[in-house]
């Protein structure tokens, strides 16, 4: 997104707004329904998130990629619903089992078509949404959304080899899933 329209963007001009909301959205909330494996939710979770974009506008600096930033508070808004009594509420009554039937949103509709059709890389998404939520956040925002380690540091207030060691980790426990659901189907056939 270019400078020019950022710094419309800081104050507050309708049209630079529109520009900036409609490049995000699809991101924003295709990385909320990855994380909560709720799309219902994610619409609710992903208005909150453009709510506090637009009340913090103003700290944008335009001549930053302004990613970062927003999945920032993208990610402060899920660590807030995943502090709510609401959210362990409905945790301790969803059976994981359940949620293995969802269709992992993608803004790309091309991407989708492709997720849809291969089998073994829907194994992996089913392994994804089993693992912890700090696992699959550190994997999402690391391989999905493909942000700079130095920004994830800023965004989970980590230091980067701590960014490192959490994203290993979590791609062993993903292989460990991934594996163990293999081997489960290999025993059904």
């Amino acid at each position: 997104m270019a400078a020019a329209v950022l710094e419309r963007v800081t104050q507050r001009e309708t049209a630079a707004l529109d520009e900036f909301f409609n490049h995000f959205y699809e991101r924003v909330y295709a990385h909320v329904v990855n994380l909560l494996r709720d799309p219902i939710l994610g619409q609710d979770l992903t208005q909150e998130i453009f709510l506090r974009l637009h009340r913090t506008v103003n700290q944008l600096d335009p001549k930053r990629d302004p990613s970062g930033w927003v999945f920032t508070v993208a990610t402060n808004v899920i660590r807030d619903h995943w502090r709510s009594r609401e959210h362990k509420r409905t945790e301790r009554e969803l059976n994981v089992e359940d949620q293995t039937g969802l269709k992992v949103a993608h803004p790309d509709p091309d991407v989708q078509s492709v997720m849809e059709k291969d089998e073994e890389l829907q194994a992996v998404w089913r392994a994804l949404h089993r693992l912890r939520e700090a696992d699959r956040e550190i994997i999402l925002l690391r391989d999905y959304e493909e942000l700079p380690t130095a920004e994830i540091c800023d965004m989970l207030e980590l230091t980067p080899d701590t960014v490192r060691q959490r994203h290993s980790r979590a791609v062993a426990r993903l292989g460990e899933l991934f594996r163990e659901h293999g081997k489960q189907e290999r025993r059904e056939q």
